[in-house]
């Protein structure tokens, strides 16, 4: 019986990483049940999931690290947020171990050692130890033997290109490509990657394999820039082979591909710097999409079939959409296009440009099989109200109260849940649904009438009568409903001690980066801000993350 195939796109978030960990918590809590259930011969729906690849931006990517080892293992899944020192990574990686106030320690600032960003990232290598460690191997029928990941990044260096390489004659002409990323697969110990550029990730040995590249991927994609320290890695110069700009379904072009403008020096491996891959790519719904189409049978026209009674693979996107812009129909010129407004609009665009993903959008919103996504969503909540706590402060703001994360967590389960039972259904026609209803017997009637879910508003007529959960919630635990979470709330007990904190960081922090800049103009800028800082001090501090955290002026 072939199974669904099935790929977890997830978009780059900052502190709202902690929704996605909670949407990737219950998804699995459900899945384990759902064949838990059907390997004890209960009545539910028999047809397989099989997740194949994931793939992540940033906050997401660090999420698709995660879920690449913990999914290998067993854990607590977290029903109550007040829980710590679970075994669950999500969970304690994202809401009981990231924090701002040890972001905002001074371990990594040495006297005569270089400053590599404005917050301490000491924490930030203390969670990869913790969470991107394989432990014993425990088999899930549901994940793929090859699980495949693939991890955005924003290489500093760049990629060397050629127009003479491509046929533009004699043209004295290179440029640097930037998007860049990392594939990794899952392998049992002594078996290789099904392709070259792979990097192996041997199932429960830590110590071999890439599994310290994939710690350090993960570290590298979530490098928000100037605020987290960049990453350094060393790539295999075959990494290159094909452009990353184009699919990685070679079944689907026959173009020759475009070689790298190497310089002779450049040997097997070259070394990287990189920051956050939500820079260029914060949502790579087409590498998923586009792996999922090169599997057999591959998809030659690299689409994968959108019909209900077609569909065969899909990509979940979990899209925390942080990001709370909001369009001006009457702008004044002479206010929003001074040369100070606009660079601060520059920064807001280029964030929020590359959390768009308009090339799936129509799609998703017209109705398919193939492409769904999860976003936050809180009912309780009046309308225009962002959902997200973390959202706050830039998608900075989680980091600063973990009640926020707690909160966020907590709505992703719920989120997860919902989509599961409403939305994430085919019909029973569906030939991968009737096989398995099929393996039923008489026990497909009961099934269907316990297990059915409505058509969607735009399905047809024929497909209007009885749908199926594709991952169906099998037992007491995942079907009673995830209760809303309660809202966090900073206090300003923690506000003085963070405003402290920050106070003291920026004191050791100024006299390193003026001791390092070239540019005397430059240097006295930044001697300039100095100075604005200590004149304004902490009240002024106080006053703005006051206002951008909810908790109010005194």
């Amino acid at each position: 019986m072939a199974a669904f195939r099935l790929g977890i796109n997830m978009a780059g978030a900052v502190s709202a990483g902690a929704y996605t960990a909670g949407v990737l918590d219950f998804l699995t809590e459900a899945l384990d049940e759902w064949y838990a259930a059907k390997d004890s011969g209960d009545a539910v729906p028999s047809h397989d999931i099989q997740l194949d690849v994931f793939s992540g931006a940033s906050a997401g990517g660090m999420c698709a690290a995660i879920a690449s080892i913990m999914l290998q293992g067993e854990f607590e899944h977290i029903h109550d947020a007040s829980q710590e020192g679970t075994t669950n990574r999500f969970y304690e990686s994202w809401v009981n171990k990231i924090d701002i106030r040890e972001l905002l320690q001074t371990r990594d600032l040495q006297p005569q050692a270089p400053v590599y960003s404005l917050l301490d990232c000491t924490i930030i290598d203390e969670i990869a130890k913790y969470a991107l460690v394989p432990g014993a191997p425990k088999i899930r029928r549901y994940i793929s033997p090859n699980l495949t990941l693939f991890l955005t990044l924003t290489n500093l260096i760049g990629i060397p290109y050629s127009l003479n390489d491509i046929g533009a004659g004699s043209l004295e002409e290179s440029t640097l490509y930037h998007a860049d990323r990392l594939r990794f697969e899952t392998v049992r110990p002594g078996e290789s990657t099904s392709i070259a550029t792979a990097k192996p990730l041997p199932l429960g040995r830590p110590h071999e394999g890439a599994w310290a590249l994939l710690a350090e991927a993960a570290k590298a994609t979530g490098a928000f820039p100037i605020f987290l320290r960049p990453r350094q890695l060393k790539r295999d110069s075959a990494d290159y082979a094909y452009p990353m700009w184009e699919s990685i379904n070679r079944s689907a072009t026959s173009d020759p591909p475009i070689r790298p403008d190497w310089s002779p020096e450049i040997g097997e491996t070259i070394n990287t710097i990189n920051v956050d891959g939500g820079v260029i790519d914060n949502d790579p719904f087409d590498v998923a999409h586009d792996y999922l189409a090169s599997l057999a049978p591959p998809r030659t026209d690299n689409q994968n079939p959108r019909e209900p009674l077609k569909a065969e693979r899909a990509v979940i996107t979990v899209s925390p959409f942080p990001s709370q812009g909001q369009f001006s129909s009457k702008p004044v010129f002479a206010e929003e296009a001074t040369l100070l407004s606009s660079l601060t609009r520059l920064i807001s665009t280029f964030i929020s440009q590359s959390r768009f993903f308009g090339e799936s959008l129509a799609v998703i919103t017209t109705g398919t099989s193939s492409r769904f996504v999860i976003a936050p969503s809180d009912t309780a909540l009046p309308p225009g109200t962002p959902a997200l706590q973390c959202a706050s402060l830039g998608a900075f703001g989680g980091f600063f109260e973990r009640s926020f994360r707690a909160h966020d967590f907590q709505l992703g389960r719920r989120n997860c849940q919902q989509f599961l039972r409403y939305h994430f259904a085919l019909p029973a026609q569906n030939p991968i649904i009737a096989s398995g209803l099929a393996t039923l017997g008489p026990q497909s009637v009961d099934v269907l009438t316990r297990f059915r879910v409505k058509a969607p508003p735009d399905a047809t007529s024929e497909l209007d009568s009885d749908w199926v959960p594709l991952i169906p919630l099998c037992s007491e635990v995942v079907r009673t409903d995830v209760p809303e979470p309660p809202h966090g709330k900073i206090t300003e007990d923690d506000l003085n001690e963070i405003v402290n904190l920050i106070d003291k960081r920026l004191r050791v922090l100024m006299p390193l980066l003026l001791r390092d800049v070239p540019s005397e103009p430059l240097r006295l800028s930044l001697e300039g801000v100095a100075r604005l800082i200590d004149f304004f001090g902490k009240g002024k501090i106080k006053e703005y993350l006051q206002a951008q955290l909810g908790l109010g002026p005194n």
